[in-house]
């Protein structure tokens, strides 16, 4: 009885052994490079990050452009309706008005010579001009709220 079981096992594990040594077999993979990396390695991929990094840099440069120069038309716009309504005015309230209005004028046009700049800006000189961009918009926002309270007590 014992050799029955001898046999049976012996002859399972003569089945099971080449099949198991199929599997943990080397594969042929493909061959990787080795550990060390060259300098031409490196100076392509530096090269294809730079490129990434300044076509990223002007399509937001390009995207801000586009945004800033529609707020830009949209208070000129707006300062047009306030012209319509000042020439409604009459004596002081009306030379106010028209003096508001030509500050006003100045400051958008101050911020749309900096939306100007934008496009023609280099990469590196981004961040600084986006922060002279915004602090324009700022302030003609801020100009325009007074003289429309301006308007509005008139």
């Amino acid at each position: 009885m014992k050799s029955g079981i001898f046999v049976r096992w012996l002859l399972a594990v003569m089945l099971l052994v080449p099949w198991a040594l199929l599997g943990c077999g080397d594969k042929e993979q493909p061959q990787s490079k080795s550990g060390t990396v060259s300098g031409d390695d490196v100076k392509k991929e530096a090269k294809e990050a730079y490129e990434a990094t300044k076509a990223y840099t002007q399509e937001q440069m390009q995207t801000i452009r586009k945004q800033m120069q529609t707020k830009l038309d949209e208070y000129g716009k707006e300062i047009d309706q306030l012209q319509a309504k000042a020439e409604k005015l009459e004596g002081d309230a009306k030379a106010k008005a028209e003096q508001q209005l030509a500050a006003l004028r100045q400051k958008r046009d101050a911020a749309a010579e900096k939306v100007k700049e934008l496009g023609s800006s280099s990469g590196s000189a981004w961040e600084q001009l986006k922060a002279g961009i915004d602090a324009a918009m700022e302030e003609l926002a801020n100009a325009y709220r007074k003289v429309v309270a301006e308007f509005s007590n008139s």
